[in-house]
């Protein structure tokens, strides 16, 4: 099933599904940092998948894959310019460093945990019908 997140709401429902994880696929902060920083970065495990351990009304912990770390992801008022789109979500950094940065998250399942497809019900004229019509159909009332 794919992951569509139009908004902070539509990313905390993700969240909150079992088997929800995020990956950095962009840091410009560390795009600009030197290969010795960005190495360092790597071996952290800062870009591998991170799965949800906990969740609350104003941010959200992650287990990072094969570390024995955990990261905070934060949200509020700044939440406003967070941009949403498919199965993406940017956060701006505000460093003070330079230019604005920001992290881009990919939002997908665990491998074994994607939801079921759900299939839209599809109702014509005969499932519109109640059931007390059916039974009287045909029926002439007497006068």
């Amino acid at each position: 099933m794919a992951v569509v997140l139009r908004s902070l709401s539509d990313f905390k429902r993700f969240l909150a599904t079992p088997g929800a994880t995020i990956q950095i696929v962009q840091n410009t902060f560390m795009d600009r940092q030197s290969l010795a920083g960005q190495e360092a970065y790597r071996a952290k495990g800062m870009y591998e998948p991170r799965t949800v351990q906990a969740l609350s009304r104003k941010a959200a912990v992650f287990s990072v894959k094969g570390h024995p770390t955990t990261v905070w992801l934060y949200w509020d008022k700044g939440v406003r310019r967070w941009r949403f789109s498919g199965d993406t979500v940017a956060v701006p950094l505000d460093t003070s460093l330079g230019p604005p940065d920001e992290i881009v998250y990919r939002c997908r399942y665990a491998e074994g945990w994607e939801p079921a497809e759900r299939k839209a019900a599809r109702r014509g004229a005969s499932s519109r019908r109640r059931p007390q019509d059916e039974a009287h159909e045909g029926v002439t009332p007497t006068p």
